[in-house]
């Protein structure tokens, strides 16, 4: 369990630390408008140097590993292998989101006559809306699986998800899909892992 812990507060802190840190980074060096553009847009070759895209492709393929290995630690510090819907969501939420590292952005008009961007584009936006549901589906099913035995965990953290959940979607409402709200929602979840990880390696 020790061992298990320790690897939850390395894991932890980095995949909450991770996209955040990087973007922030990222955005200070180029011109990108968060106002007006989405994160993937770091992927689009025809926007920006290959070294951007191949650091946002970088930077997703490793999101997903840190966010397959910290719920699997999760799982298992709290012996949830019972939760069959919980594990097949770790694995579905992390195939969804290596997937979108792969599949970059682009911004070419949907069109029969350019039928391959089309398809990329299609899936690029159709895979970005599925790991914006499926990640929080995921916390939400590790909070549900936790309450009965640790049963603050269980509430601050689905008030913690909640919250992003509700202020993300008013502000989606208000001003549109863009940066600031893919960047707030990010640290919405970033945040929830800090508190988890902090709650499980002092009181878990």
């Amino acid at each position: 369990m020790v061992w298990i812990k320790l690897g939850i507060l390395i894991i932890g802190f980095i995949y909450a630390g991770l996209i955040p840190f990087t973007v922030r980074r990222v955005v200070r060096q180029i011109d990108f408008d968060l106002h007006q553009q989405t994160l993937s847009f770091l992927s689009n070759k025809t926007l920006y140097d290959k070294r951007y895209v191949r650091g946002y492709t970088r930077l997703l393929f490793a999101t997903a590993v840190l966010h397959y290995v910290f719920f699997g630690l999760l799982s298992k510090y709290y012996n949830l292998g019972e939760h069959e819907t919980y594990m097949q969501y770790i694995t579905y939420s992390f195939a969804f989101l290596t997937l979108l590292a792969f599949v970059p952005h682009n911004i070419r008009p949907y069109s029969l006559k350019r039928l391959s961007t089309t398809l990329q584009r299609l899936a690029h936006n159709m895979l970005a809306i599925v790991v914006f549901f499926s990640l929080p589906t995921l916390i939400i099913l590790f909070q549900t699986a936790v309450i009965e035995t640790m049963p603050f965990l269980g509430i601050a953290g689905l008030i913690l998800i909640g919250g992003t959940l509700i202020l993300t979607a008013m502000y989606i409402i208000r001003q549109g899909v863009n940066g600031i709200s893919e960047i707030f929602f990010i640290n919405g979840i970033s945040f929830w892992t800090v508190f988890v990880t902090i709650y499980t390696v002092l009181f878990g």
